[in-house]
């Protein structure tokens, strides 16, 4: 805030005002013009008489004026109207008119007040004499006097003139009241019965009538009197102008009060600064008593009292009021300016912490960036907008998320990922300036809001390279890169439309790869449906609905040189869904085409739970047919390890197992590596005396440094390394690559996917221990795995 805090005065107010002031200007021209056609010898030395006798009890008779308990102090009635009557009753009316004018004009102008209640005050002053000569006119008391000089007052003493005088004075004060309620209502947007109505009125007008009764004594004593008798008039002035200034100081106490009381109240319901600082000022008047009070940046000037207002922010406002001549009413001015600065202060603390806490609502707290809540907010304006503009098309909404985000919180804990954000943040503040909003929408999603995009492509590149991030954090380099959906707006679309159209792009995008961008397109929400309702069908399907199928895993070096088959040393346990839909129950449904939404839902607990209860009850069964021990190999979800009671029913799995002569293996994929959280739960599985593998060994984050610190005791090697070992030389090499570093680090070798003859060859020459695929046999449930556990697994001729 700068300058002073001003309220914008009505249309209404400005041109009422500037009436009064033409009428005013108008009396002070007919004045000067009938002065000066008069032409009556020395009247020059009559108006200066005038003046020298009118303007210094002008002077005097302002410092006391009488205010009427009004809450916005518009209302000021000045004594001066005895000044009026006496120059009247003095001289010929065209003299004491424009003597009047001469008095009251500069009188009002010199006053310690604002420029507009100077005006106003000198206007309404100046119109005292038309007011006062037209009721004495009415009344017939204009006349010539003994000495045969016409004044407007020929001082001849009876009850009518006296009468007359005395409604001149009311009339002038009605009038004054009136013109000054009507100008107060009108800048106040107040009723105008609201400011006539207030006690004091009749007081005052008393009051009024007796000072303008001195007027009229004072003409008597200068006519009639012998001159030293004007002494006389001093008491009554004195005691007249010594009781209202008690009154004043009486009634300032009790408008004080009435006005700060009103002043706590009404600034404690402003919910906005701006709005405080116009109530401010408009109270500032109220309990100054005075038009000219201000509340502004700068402090008091000359001539002016003033206290501090801290208004936050490093803000300081000061309310300032004119300085009044007497010591004790500047000091109770300087004392209720305080009380209404400490409401003040109290009022703007209980502001900012609304708006604080207002824009912590709608505000990040780890990254500074907008929330969601902000972010629709934004979008529904800028959509409307662009909805009137014609420019839908334009604009696009892009929803990101961060791949690989969990595993730098599982791994470094939450400050790093919340580091790790505001660095996504910044860098994509940095990289899309302008009109665009970019917020976070919680986790590690975020949201960008374009509303005049014409480069889809180059801004989804960027945004690319944006959320492509390298940190290194603890010695260790973590790369984070991200998957965008984009939407753009079409008619009929609303905020959550838009967002859900690029939240269903963003997880095509993930699912197809990640590190990349895909448009919303109608089909994509087609397919979204479809998948939850996969998600639904899950969460109702029983226990019973996923049966396990079993894969055999042939040792490839024990197989006597020659013979055709391989012997079986174990079996992967593969789950399939047998999915009802609606009564009509379908073919079962694989492990890939609902496994990653198992995971998405959290029903791969479940599932994985039904799993291994089930596995663990067909050992038995499985061991009854081998006549030896196997290894029972059952994949885990990483959703499984962090439940909290997966240790103990693996436990409970590995005794009911053993105790049929079976081995359990849990298969895991790579990314449960690098959690360093897991590492204690991995050592308690081991524990348990389950057997852990590392599952599609080499897709993932493969590190020796892993291996020799976790407690694996094989790995498979990922069938897309498999499927070209026979024609790729790459391929070979990095297969041979991980049999060698298996082979070092004492680790047993499954190759999976393994089809052909020839694929079975080189890895019996490389050294592979084991392999398991369709060349040797697809999965079969458990009562039809019996005939092929009886004898060594022959290839067959095709896959």
């Amino acid at each position: 805030m700068s300058g002073a805090v001003r309220e914008r005065r009505p249309v209404a107010s400005v041109v009422y005002d500037g009436v009064v002031t033409v009428a005013a200007l108008a009396t002070v021209v007919v004045s000067a013009v009938l002065f000066a056609r008069t032409g009556q010898p020395g009247q020059w030395r009559d108006l200066a008489l005038c003046l020298v006798l009118g303007f210094p009890l002008m002077q005097l008779l302002t410092r006391f004026p009488f205010q009427i308990n009004t809450k916005h102090a518009g209302i000021e009635v000045q004594f001066d109207v005895g000044v009026l009557i006496f120059l009247l009753c003095f001289k010929r009316p065209e003299v004491a008119a424009l003597a009047w004018c001469l008095c009251v004009v500069p009188t009002n102008l010199l006053q310690r007040k604002s420029w507009v209640s100077r005006v106003y005050n000198a206007s309404i002053g100046v119109l005292f004499l038309p007011i006062a000569i037209a009721v004495l006119t009415v009344l017939g008391t204009p006349g010539p006097n003994a000495q045969e000089d016409w004044r407007a007052i020929p001082l001849d003493m009876d009850a009518r003139e006296l009468l007359a005088v005395a409604a001149a004075v009311a009339a002038v004060f009605v009038v004054d009241v009136a013109v000054s309620a009507v100008s107060v209502a009108v800048q106040e947007r107040t009723s105008i019965k609201a400011e006539l109505l207030h006690t004091g009125a009749w007081l005052a007008m008393g009051t009024s009538v007796a000072v303008g009764g001195l007027g009229y004594l004072g003409g008597l004593v200068y006519y009639k009197v012998t001159p030293w008798a004007a002494l006389l008039l001093v008491i009554p002035m004195v005691v007249t102008m010594v009781a209202t200034r008690a009154m004043r100081q009486t009634r300032d106490v009790a408008r004080r009060s009435e006005a700060l009381f009103e002043a706590a109240t009404a600034l404690h319901t402003q919910g906005r600064r701006a709005d405080l600082a116009r109530a401010l000022q408009k109270h500032a008047r109220m309990v100054a008593g005075t038009p000219a009070a201000m509340v502004r940046s700068v402090g008091p000037g000359e001539g002016e009292i003033g206290v501090p207002v801290v208004a936050g922010d490093g803000v300081v406002l000061h309310i300032t009021a004119p300085r009044r001549r007497d010591p004790a009413q500047r000091a109770s001015d300087e004392k209720a300016l305080e009380a209404l600065a400490s409401v003040g202060e109290a009022a703007f603390f209980r502001v900012s912490a609304s708006e604080e806490m207002h824009g912590l609502a709608r505000r990040d707290v780890v990254t500074g960036l907008p929330n969601r809540l902000q972010f629709s907010e934004r979008l529904a304006a800028e959509l409307e907008r662009a909805r009137e503009a014609g420019r839908l098309d334009r604009l696009v909404v892009l929803y990101l998320d961060l791949d690989g985000f969990k595993g730098v919180n599982d791994r470094f804990g939450h400050e790093a990922g919340d580091e790790l954000l505001r660095l996504v943040g910044s860098r994509l503040r940095d990289t899309l300036r302008g009109g665009s909003t970019v917020a976070r929408l919680g986790g590690d999603e975020f949201a960008v809001l374009l509303p005049e995009c014409l480069d889809v492509e180059g801004l989804c590149r960027r945004v690319l390279v944006a959320l492509r991030v390298e940190v290194r954090m603890r010695g260790h380099v973590l790369r984070v890169q991200g998957s965008i959906g984009l939407s753009r707006a079409r008619p009929g679309d609303d905020v959550g439309t838009l967002l859900r159209n690029a939240d269903t792009a963003m997880y095509r995008a993930k699912a197809t790869g990640k590190n990349r961008w895909v448009e919303f397109r109608p089909e994509l929400l087609e397919e979204e449906i479809a998948r939850l309702q996969v998600i639904e069908d899950l969460q109702q399907a029983p226990a019973e609905a996923f049966v396990v199928h079993y894969q055999p895993i042939v040792d490839l070096q024990s197989a006597e040189p020659g013979a055709v088959g391989a012997p079986i040393v174990g079996l992967e346990a593969l789950v399939r869904w047998r999915r009802d839909r609606g009564g009509a129950v379908e073919p079962l449904v694989g492990p890939d085409e609902f496994i990653g939404l198992a995971e998405r839902s959290g029903t791969v607990i479940g599932i994985g739970d039904s799993v291994l209860r089930q596995v663990a009850r067909d050992a038995s069964q499985i061991q009854e047919h081998a006549g030896r021990r196997l290894d029972l190999m059952v994949n885990v979800s990483p959703v499984q390890l962090r439940h909290p009671d997966f240790t103990e029913r693996v436990a409970a799995a590995v005794r009911q197992t053993a105790a049929s002569g079976c081995r359990l293996h849990l298969e895991m994929t790579e990314s449960v590596m690098i959690d360093d959280d897991t590492v204690d739960r991995l050592r308690d599985l081991a524990e348990t005396g389950a057997q852990l593998t590392i599952d599609d060994f080499g897709t993932g984050f493969s590190s020796l440094g892993y291996l020799r610190h976790r407690p694996f005791s094989s790995f498979k090697i990922d069938r897309s390394f498999v499927r070209d070992i026979a024609t790729e030389p790459t391929a070979r090499a990095l297969v041979e690559g991980m049999v060698k570093m298996g082979q070092a680090l004492g680790l047993t070798i499954v190759a999976e996917g393994v089809e052909h003859v020839e694929q079975a060859r080189i890895l019996r020459e490389m050294g592979c221990q084991l392999a398991q695929g369709h060349l040797y046999c697809r999965p079969l449930a458990v009562d039809e795995i019996a005939d092929v556990l009886d004898a060594p697994v022959t290839p067959q001729l095709s896959a």
